[in-house]
């Protein structure tokens, strides 16, 4: 089900630019606490030190490939939805022949989170300090599919700005991963990156809208769309906005917070439509990323912009009286059409 806005009528018009969704990811970021949890049970089955050489050929790798724009390079130490972000921003850094939007990955980090798990595949977590960009903190999550792979980048988000995280067990004594299907929680992982894309789709009309507390990327979009319809209404073009999410097929990782809950990360896919609805309208692509990815296509009165997508969320346990909340995202375009 999508989210529509109408108006009025028109004549031609060019969508406005309005402010990129990493606008709302600037700003200072103070350091995360360090959490102490009451009984810890378990040991970190990766040291703090083997985890700095993992970040640091990780981010060996990434800054090699920036410099070269070589994307064929990343798969030795990428992986997963982390990989097809970054090829995606790839692409359109090399469409607007600027390094703008890739997201700052040179990973020092105020906080890691350690496996405990014995078994494969098995997560770890990494809250980066804030980028030189001023854009605020980065979470990674890390993969190694089995004994004989080595780690790889396998998603990241940006954190919200004044977003507080959940507090983990201390890197040494390491937390444990949580199933998709996990059941200790309000709603499992994979239910709860089903139920939130219904509410990205269709805001408050989604039945899951109360279960989840509000946020910045849902504002984002109610703030977004109405610029695109504003702008078409002006000249009485009858705009309309929808946009619409769903999960990948991706596998969904979390990993156990202090209180018995879990961060939980995901990719999704998802796409927003614009349309001038009234016959004679033409409307172009919206931003310069945007624009950059639309290439020679003929002008209509429609434009299609598809993305690629990471959210990360915090799911409390059962029977807490809190709510499921968006703690980062990722939401970098890559393919624009005229319909």
């Amino acid at each position: 089900m999508n989210r529509t806005m109408t108006n009025a009528r028109t004549r031609t018009t060019a969508v406005v630019a309005t402010v990129l969704a990493t606008g709302l990811l600037a700003g200072c970021a103070e350091e995360l606490p360090t959490p102490k949890p009451e009984a810890p049970v378990a040991a970190a089955v990766v040291t703090q030190s083997q985890e700095r050489e993992i970040l640091d050929k990780v981010a060996g790798v990434v800054e090699k490939v920036d410099k070269a724009s070589d994307a064929d390079a990343l798969g030795a130490r990428l992986s997963g939805p982390a990989l097809k972000i970054r090829e995606t921003q790839l692409d359109v850094a090399a469409a607007r022949k600027d390094k703008e939007p890739l997201t700052d990955l040179t990973m020092q980090m105020q906080q890691v989170i350690l496996p405990s798990d014995q078994d494969w595949p098995r997560s770890s977590f990494a809250i980066t300090v804030q980028p030189k960009d001023l854009t605020t903190p980065v979470l990674m999550a890390f993969d190694q599919s089995t004994a004989r792979d080595q780690y790889k980048l396998w998603g990241w988000v940006r954190l919200l700005p004044g977003v507080t995280m959940p507090q983990f067990a201390e890197a040494d004594l390491g937390s444990a991963a949580v199933p998709e299907g996990d059941k200790s929680l309000k709603t499992t992982p994979k239910d709860a990156i089903k139920q939130y894309a219904s509410v990205l789709t269709v805001d408050k009309d989604s039945k899951y809208n109360g279960n989840f507390a509000d946020d910045d990327l849902r504002q984002f979009f109610r703030d977004y769309g109405k610029l695109q319809v504003d702008a078409i209404n002006k000249e009485e073009c009858d705009g309309a906005f929808e946009v619409a999410y769903e999960p990948t097929k991706d596998p969904v990782k979390s990993v156990r917070t202090a209180d018995g809950g879990a961060l939980v990360m995901a990719a999704m896919i998802s796409k927003e439509t614009i349309t001038a609805k009234e016959e004679g309208c033409e409307i172009g692509p919206p931003t310069k990323t945007t624009q950059a990815l639309w290439g020679d296509a003929d002008v209509s009165n429609v434009v299609e912009v598809n993305y690629r997508d990471m959210v990360a969320m915090y799911v409390p346990p059962k029977g807490s009286d809190s709510k499921v909340s968006l703690v980062g995202y990722e939401h970098v375009p890559y393919s624009v059409s005229n319909g």
